[in-house]
């Protein structure tokens, strides 16, 4: 796995946990979209960024993938 793809798997994973724990450790009652915790504004923010760079790092990959491939085919193979 490339370094992007894991560096934004595992800040979704830790801002899921971070979400998860908390939200179970105050309880649902507690919660009101009134006043959001620090803790939880830090959890949904790294779920966010997790996927940014998730998503970004399969693109880029996919990308480079496809200009490789290309290369890597001649050009009569392509031709029907």
């Amino acid at each position: 796995m490339s370094k992007g793809k894991t560096a934004g798997m595992a800040i979704f994973v830790l801002g899921l946990i971070i979400i998860i724990g908390y939200g179970l450790y105050q309880g649902f009652e507690n919660l009101s979209l009134e006043e959001i915790d620090w803790i939880i504004a830090t959890g949904a923010i790294a779920i966010v960024l997790g996927l940014v760079i998730l998503f970004a790092s399969i693109v880029m990959e996919q990308r480079k993938d496809t200009k490789k491939m290309k290369k890597e085919i001649k050009k009569e193979e392509l031709e029907p």
